[in-house]
């Protein structure tokens, strides 16, 4: 376990390379988020720096204990001798957010809130093993994992082409190759595009509650919505399969969860094609999800397009090159904000989320473009259930009008179960890695 504390440099702690690590480890966290992250999530951070090749691993300040790294973690390697992991890249192959703004202001909702939530409730499917009303042929999926929104946009009519422009890697990641796809993860995934899922992720309606910066262009009061979610059972194979693969290919790791392969081998570049897949296969999701709040939405408010102002990964590995140099990077739980970009950063069910912004300081450099994806989790879902009661969770939701899909328990999303989110930009500010250029309060939101 843990056996030295880190030093604080700069503006990150810093655990040098020492005893089996092969690299210095990097921090990004405030002194009170510092002293209360989990000691097995920074076991896990020393465990990915003893992989061959990896040169920095990083942890955000919403880190917790995840399946091999850990949720907030970075790892990086030279692209030269690079290895790549299936479980620093997590079964929920880019789970991202999506940010779409309206030109209704919070006014003029009156008293359609509960229709239209209701209404979206029942058209948008969520919870586990949900399944959509849009129907693809394994013809056509090959062609959404492979083009990504482009065959969405351009060849189904399924959206507005700015939406291409305004999704990171313009919503397709290569080099995805539907072959390298195992056959049950097509399965699975031939009803879900269109779905929202469950566990953390949502949907939800929300009005611009503080703008920081005015060159986001967004407006207090103003409407907009966030979807939460990712590649579904499509991604989970995937990862599975692979990862079941990784732990005999030799690689040496220091624990089953970090099983890897080496980049440039056959084995590796089969994993990076389906993993692609998966990510193109969660950039469609969210658009199709966005294409049916568009028409439910102009049902009601003619002429609304309802334009995606920003989509993102937060679970993926890709190539970069950051100053001249070529890396593979793999972010769990963490996001790409490089210099002069923007990032999300939702809060948990019933608090803030924020828009915010690079600082492109050395910090931006220290941390390989890479910033916090949200909250995190506080505690587990096993302790949330155990010690958080429904009038808590009541209590803490204040006026949030939450709409269930399934009547299961939900307390272990309850925002009692993740960090405060204001503590979460609060050390993005103090790390120099983000400033916040808009707050959003969440109006109402469905979950599964």
């Amino acid at each position: 376990m843990v056996k030295n504390q880190g030093v604080f440099i700069m503006k990150y702690y810093n655990f040098p390379a020492e005893g089996e690590r092969n690299c210095e480890v990097r921090l990004f966290a405030s002194k009170e988020i510092y002293n209360n992250i989990e000691k097995t999530a920074l076991q896990q951070l020393f465990n990915a720096s003893q992989l061959p090749g990896i040169i920095s691993v990083i942890g955000m300040p919403d880190l917790h204990q995840g399946y091999g790294l850990p949720i907030g973690g970075v790892m990086v390697s030279e692209f030269e001798n690079a290895i790549i992991s299936p479980g620093a890249v997590g079964f929920d192959i880019n789970c991202g957010v999506r940010l779409l703004t309206t030109g209704l202001n919070f006014r003029d909702l009156g008293r359609d809130l509960e229709s239209l939530m209701q209404k979206i409730k029942t058209q948008i499917p969520a919870g586990l093993g949900s399944k959509s009303v849009n129907y693809f042929d394994k013809n056509q999926l090959r062609k959404i994992v492979e083009q990504g929104l482009s065959f969405l946009v351009q060849e189904k009519g399924l959206g507005l082409e700015k939406d291409i422009k305004n999704c990171e890697e313009n919503g397709c990641l290569e080099p995805a190759n539907f072959d390298a796809v195992p056959e049950k993860a097509v399965e699975r995934g031939l009803n879900q595009l269109g779905t929202l899922g469950s566990g953390n992720h949502f949907l939800e309606l929300q009005k611009v509650d503080k703008v920081y910066d005015q060159s986001c262009g967004l407006k207090e009061n103003q409407i907009t919505f966030m979807i939460h979610t990712g590649s579904r059972g499509f991604g989970h194979e995937i990862a599975k399969q692979y990862t079941n693969q990784a732990k005999s290919s030799g690689v040496k790791t220091p624990n089953k969860n970090l099983a890897s392969f080496c980049y440039d081998s056959p084995a590796g570049q089969k994993y990076l094609q389906a993993m692609s897949a998966a990510a193109n296969f969660a950039f469609a999701n969210r658009q199709l999800i966005t294409h049916d709040l568009r028409q439910l939405l102009q049902e009601r408010y003619p002429g609304e397009m309802l334009p995606l102002y920003y989509d993102l990964t937060h679970n993926i590995v890709k190539k970069e090159i950051q100053q001249g140099k070529e890396y593979l990077i793999h972010r769990k739980g963490a996001t790409r904000l490089a210099p002069d970009g923007i990032a999300l950063i939702p809060g948990s069910m019933g608090t803030y989320s924020y828009l915010i912004s690079s600082t492109n300081s050395e910090a931006t450099a220290e941390s390989y473009n890479s910033v916090a994806h949200g909250a995190g989790r506080k505690m587990s879902r096993t302790q949330a259930k155990k010690t958080i009661n429904a009038e808590k969770h009541r209590d803490k939701m204040g006026t949030v009008r939450l709409y269930q899909s399934g009547s299961g328990s939900i307390l272990d999303e309850s925002p009692l179960a993740y960090k405060d989110v204001n503590q979460i930009i609060d050390s993005l500010k103090k790390t120099g890695l983000a400033s916040p250029m808009a707050r959003f309060k969440p109006l109402a939101v469905i979950k599964a």
